[in-house]
């Protein structure tokens, strides 16, 4: 835009307006300009006004206010221009920017002017509430100030009178002597309840002052009374009918807004809280809505697959989840009808069907997608049948016998290993058994303490290189790891913490992996550190021993250390009472009728168990039955037909 004003000093003055953002600034071209005279001085900022013809100057260059339409006389909003590189840094022509991202305060005239502004501000004139536009999303936290004074039922009521925006106040409650509560994503909303500044009049005729600054999402952890209020909603959300659960934008629910209950879904221990919930009073839910809660992370999620087993209908549009491999925790559901539509992850993807792709990788029994029937997945009609993986379980033994004398001969031996004298723990290992130890402990800080024991003996491959370095961290014999076991430092093993596998239990060799923690014994806040040992049993005379043996040792997980020490350790288990037979008598049977019947050593110890002990009554039952081929051939080791 450019207006033509009057001569001065006999040139024409130019008025050009430009566009910056949701402002205006308005420059002028001065070139060939003759000196002022009188008021400007020709520096500083120039000023005309219509009436009365005033001049204004100062440092910095010249400004022109000025509006000719119609004759009157009024400014140009924001009509600021300095030319004078003396007078600030930024130098050179063009238009002043704030000094703020979100400064509201004018800079069309002099520091005067805005200090009036401010003080118009303060005092509850109309400010600029440009930092409140309506494209801005996030939190605001709006406070109120001395609202205490009145019931705040009446002050949001009041609020509501005069603005016509919705809103939904989150965690409206009392902070100091002002009432406060959050806005979110609510750009309009936060614009209009700024323009009512202290134009909400109460009873006594005070009027309330209300501010809003921006906020991080209010983080209030839920106390129990609350967690049993969330799981009423949830079953007000619940139909029974349709088995369907509506979680859409929970955190939004008007019976949590008005108990001042704050439960957003994206953070993890209000999920775990609902997931638990799920999984104990409605495990047979088929359809969960999760729409509109900015979730990020689905790990919550997972635990659902094995509770939820009906589970075909899943919503999770509008949320925050960010790439493909954020699904991974559920994959493998047996979801037919997914929603991922207005998530970050969807806009990945080159086409559709790179899109599908990525979903059916996860879910392959996925018919609908975003509301959308799919395609038949080009493939081979074959119907396969569904191979479900077996569950985890924290001990296995190959072979349920072994699992007794096993048990035993740890509990013999983590009981010596615990004192101050293990010497004895020599006859646990054959004449010419071995032992390494493997260790990785940081090298310095808290998790290095106590280790230097430990690593004076740490045959870890990846840290001792040297052939012959690696050929002498090599324990030898009985005696010599008797007397490497006394050197290491006193320990307190947690006995609950143990998880055994025994994949391997043959009459000539076991196989023994035991893992858990321990608490080394110090002065001063004891480590728990983490163990595994693998060891090879063979038998040996009327008993067993180890043969070989390698030792890992290295710091306890967080987890670990939470649960060490908690439980109980129950009493130590015997084995099976056999009357008038001695412990090494009866091993000494097993392993006799092992030999003579070429069984299982396991086996054996059933046989003689189930015939009262009588070895001539067991040996005439076992050629019986294998004379009429009854013994089936897992009885025996796999060598032998």
């Amino acid at each position: 835009m450019a207006a033509r004003v009057p001569k001065y000093s006999g040139k024409n003055l130019v008025i050009q307006a430009r566009n910056v953002g949701s402002r205006q600034y308005y420059e002028h071209d001065d070139r060939g300009m003759a000196r002022s005279s009188g008021g400007g001085s020709g520096r500083g900022n120039f000023r005309y006004h219509n009436s009365g013809g005033r001049y204004r100057g100062g440092r910095g260059g010249r400004t022109w206010d000025a509006n000719w339409e119609d004759g009157r006389s009024s400014r140009f909003v924001e009509g600021h221009w300095r030319g004078n590189k003396r007078g600030s840094n930024r130098g050179g022509h063009g238009p002043r920017r704030p000094q703020y991202k979100d400064d509201d305060t004018e800079m069309t005239g002099s520091r005067e002017k805005n200090r009036r502004q401010d003080m118009y501000k303060r005092r509850g004139g109309r400010a600029h509430v440009n930092n409140h536009n309506n494209n801005r999303m996030g939190w605001y936290k709006a406070m109120i100030k001395d609202g205490v004074k009145y019931d705040r039922h009446e002050v949001l009521e009041g609020i509501r009178s005069l603005v016509h925006e919705p809103f939904i106040p989150v965690l409206y409650e009392v902070e100091g002597k002002s009432l406060v509560f959050y806005l979110e994503d609510n750009g309009p909303a936060v614009q209009a309840i700024s323009e009512i500044n202290r134009r909400l009049t109460m009873a006594n005729g005070e009027k309330l002052s209300i501010f809003f600054n921006r906020s991080p999402p209010p983080n209030r952890p839920l106390t129990q009374p609350q967690r049993e209020q969330v799981m009423q909603v949830m079953s007000a959300r619940y139909s029974p009918e349709m088995k369907r659960l509506d979680l859409k934008n929970f955190h939004n629910d008007t019976t949590l807004v008005k108990e001042s209950i704050f439960c957003p879904l994206y953070r993890q221990p209000n999920m775990q809280i609902v997931v638990n919930i799920i999984m104990e009073h409605i495990p047979h839910v088929e359809e969960i809505d999760l729409s509109h809660n900015k979730i990020t992370c689905l790990d919550e999620l997972d635990r659902l697959m094995s509770s939820c087993t009906n589970l075909h209908r899943l919503s999770l549009k509008k949320n925050k989840l960010t790439s493909p491999e954020s699904l991974d925790k559920l994959s493998g559901m047996q979801i037919t009808d997914l929603t991922l539509e207005d998530n970050p992850l969807c806009d990945r993807f080159r086409d559709t069907e790179s899109y599908i792709s990525a979903v059916r990788k996860r879910f392959p029994k996925v018919l609908y997608l975003d509301a959308q029937e799919l395609p038949k997945p080009i493939g081979f009609d074959v119907d396969e049948e569904v191979t479900k993986i077996p569950k985890s379980i924290p001990t296995y033994f190959v072979n349920p016998n072994a699992q007794n004398l096993v048990t035993v001969f740890l509990h013999e031996y983590y009981k010596i290993f615990d004192t101050a004298d293990r010497l004895k723990l020599q006859e646990a290992y054959s004449q010419h058994a071995l032992l390494s130890l493997s260790c990785n402990f940081p090298e310095s800080g808290p998790g290095a303490r106590f280790t230097s024991l430990y690593n004076a003996e740490n045959r870890n491959l990846k840290k001792i290189t040297n052939n012959e370095r690696r050929y002498k961290l090599v324990v030898q014999g009985r005696n010599n790891i008797g007397k490497f076991l006394s050197s290491l430092p006193q320990t307190n093993h947690d006995l609950m913490s143990f998880e055994v596998d025994v994949p391997l239990a043959e009459a000539t060799l076991m196989l023994v992996v035991v893992s858990g923690v321990y608490s080394q014994i110090a002065d001063r806040n004891p480590p728990i550190r983490s163990f595994k040992r693998t060891m090879i049993i063979v038998p040996e005379g009327s008993g067993y021993c180890i043969t070989n043996e390698q030792l890992y040792l290295t710091n306890a997980t967080v987890d670990q250390i939470k649960k060490a020490f908690k439980e109980p350790v129950p009493k130590e288990p015997q084995p099976a009472a056999v009357p008038n037979v001695e412990a090494q008598q009866k091993e000494a049977m097993v392993l006799k009728f092992s030999e003579a019947s070429g069984m299982l050593p396991c086996y054996s110890l059933q046989c003689l168990e189930e015939n009262g002990w009588d070895f001539d009554k067991a040996a005439t039952v076992f050629t019986k039955l294998k004379a009429e081929n009854k013994i089936p051939p897992e009885y025996f080791p796999a060598s032998q037909p």
